[in-house]
């Protein structure tokens, strides 16, 4: 996975970059984590944010500017199987902005070319999600040229990431 990924979305004065977290970004996360990942559906705790091995990644989005956080995304590589990278969370700080969960998965692609050939993302079907959430998420992937995938009693969006 390489280090970091830069974007300048259409807004000259906007810069979105891709690190890897920091122990400093934590606090400044923690502000806003609880509730982006009750609205994703995400199991993964804020301690257990800081436990990266060399499958599992937690990355970081940052304006480029001030360098504080705004949204979060891990993957896990190598995962279900070799070539494979799972998405396990994406959440952004404010809900309202998909385009920025957009770049973010766009420049997550770009870091993990390389190390994966296919990438998924789970969608949370869990009933105990706010009204919509599941319909938005699957709707976020297929955007993003995913294509859904049902596996068990689960539902993935899975995209080639060499096509």
């Amino acid at each position: 996975m390489k280090p970091e990924q830069r974007a300048v979305p259409d807004d000259p004065e906007a810069t979105v970059v891709l690190s890897p977290l920091l122990e400093r970004d934590i606090q400044a996360i923690a502000r806003w984590y609880a509730k982006a990942t009750m609205l994703a559906g995400s199991p993964i705790s804020l301690s257990d944010l800081r436990d990266s091995t060399n499958h599992r990644r937690i990355v970081v989005l940052t304006d480029g500017v001030n360098e504080a956080p705004f949204g979060l995304i891990a993957v896990a590589l190598d995962a279900p199987e070799p070539g494979w990278a799972t998405v396990t969370l994406l959440a952004i700080a404010r809900q309202e902005e998909r385009d920025i969960a957009a770049l973010g998965v766009a420049l997550l692609e770009a870091a993990i070319q390389g190390d994966a050939s296919r990438i998924r993302a789970g969608v949370p079907l869990d009933v105990g999600l706010p009204a919509g959430q599941a319909g938005l998420a699957l709707y976020f992937w297929l955007r993003l040229g995913y294509r859904p995938v049902v596996s068990g009693e689960r539902l993935w969006m899975v995209r080639d990431l060499d096509a």
